[in-house]
């Protein structure tokens, strides 16, 4: 039988699932509320592609640190509809209106019943579904065979999704076989977290039908629900929304992302994309979104060029000590003992204990809880930030 990734190492990109020629693996959430794998051993006929297709077994080299290798872009869509429509500067969006007007796909993610699927499109109309961030894992199922077919039939495909999910395609995808009419597009990553931070705050909501709408917004980072009403509201930080305030502790990602091995200033990926944070010559254009583009390939390069963007060069020094996660992919939070308890406290914690535990909502209400929090904040404050230090050096190295 194949021996495939361990909780520690799976990212959940379902390239084995997807190269599995007997259907014999398939999607399933675990324990932790992270996307992995499932077999049927009574359907393997140990062929093991499912091990040679895996970037985290087969020693797949994503991603380097050597700043020279790829050029970052200031950028947003001159399409204003677009742009506002877009979480940041519209990048995205106006690569895939490129694309679409060749006669092109484009694969990206979509909120789709309160979950997150990967989908290919054809038509512009269908782009707004696309746009957005979305702070929770996306299932990829079924779509690496669909953008293996349409390259087989010669059409330009345009692959949107996290480090992760780009290289589980490449692997996917046939050996040695170079595409030039695939384009890959992939994020700066804060980490996936678990599943259960969106199923306990809709169980939460026993007393409607609530779905989620966005997870942010252009100008501030605010959840948006609809009730079963059609209504729309915005969740404001202060009410700590559980999908939004357990994505940024961290404290509930897939093991893989504490140590993620899809980092880098140059990748595998045609395009990275990012919000563009830290920087002071655009100031005016921030209430409109501006995005940091870095190309990686040539042909990164020239659809960054042929689309309706407007894009500045710029150096690396601008944004990195502010988009750390692009090239460091290191975090602690795996050894911390909230997350080795994320399982127990799944099936057994209140909604109330759990958002304290893992979305950080203790108030003054919870005193002990709350000076823990405290303390914890203070600590963050003074301990040394290896994250900043790596970027300093790597800044450094590149000015010798």
């Amino acid at each position: 039988m194949p021996k495939l990734a361990d909780i520690y190492n799976c990212s959940g990109c379902l390239s084995c699932v997807e190269s599995c020629p007997k259907d014999a693996l398939f999607s399933r959430w675990n324990e932790e509320g992270h996307l992995t794998y499932g077999i049927n051993q009574d359907l393997c006929i140990e062929c093991h592609k499912c091990e040679k297709n895996c970037p985290a077994l087969n020693g797949f080299a994503y991603g380097n640190n050597v700043l020279s290798l790829s050029t970052p872009y200031a950028a947003w869509t001159n399409d204003i509809k677009l742009r506002s429509h877009s979480t940041s500067g519209g990048v995205f969006a106006a690569l895939a209106v490129c694309v679409l007007n060749q006669g092109g796909v484009v694969v990206g993610a979509l909120i789709q019943d309160n979950y997150v699927k990967h989908k290919l499109i054809s038509s512009i109309d269908d782009l707004p579904s696309l746009q957005g961030s979305k702070y929770t894992q996306s299932d990829t199922t079924g779509v690496f065979r669909e953008v293996l077919k349409y390259l087989k039939e010669g059409k330009l495909v345009l692959f949107s999704g996290l480090g992760c999910q780009v290289a589980g395609l490449i692997n996917f995808l046939p050996k040695g076989k170079k595409y030039s009419n695939l384009i890959t597009v992939d994020l700066i990553c804060g980490g996936v977290p678990s599943r259960a931070l969106i199923t306990k705050y809709i169980e939460n909501k026993s007393d409607d039908v609530y779905q989620i709408v966005a997870f942010r917004n252009k100008t501030k980072y605010e959840f948006s629900i609809k009730d079963s009403k059609g209504d729309i509201s915005a969740v404001p930080l202060i009410k700590r929304p559980l999908p939004l305030c357990g994505f940024y502790t961290e404290l509930t990602n897939k093991y893989i992302c504490y140590d993620c091995k899809y980092v880098g200033a140059h990748r595998e990926s045609d395009i990275t994309i990012g919000d563009y944070w830290g920087d002071t010559e655009f100031t005016e254009q921030h209430s409109m979104g501006v995005s940091v583009t870095v190309a990686h390939s040539e042909i990164g390069g020239k659809i960054l060029k042929d689309a309706d963007l407007f894009l500045k060069e710029i150096p690396w020094n601008t944004f990195l000590l502010h988009n750390t996660r692009m090239v460091y992919g290191q975090n602690g939070n795996s050894l911390t003992s909230r997350r080795k308890q994320l399982a127990d406290s799944i099936n057994k914690d209140s909604y109330s204990k759990f958002v304290i535990k893992y979305a950080n909502g203790a108030t003054i209400k919870q005193p002990v809880q709350f000076a823990i929090k405290v303390i914890r904040y203070l600590y963050g404050r003074v301990r040394p930030n290896y994250r900043i230090a790596f970027v300093k050096e790597l800044l450094e190295k590149e000015i010798q």
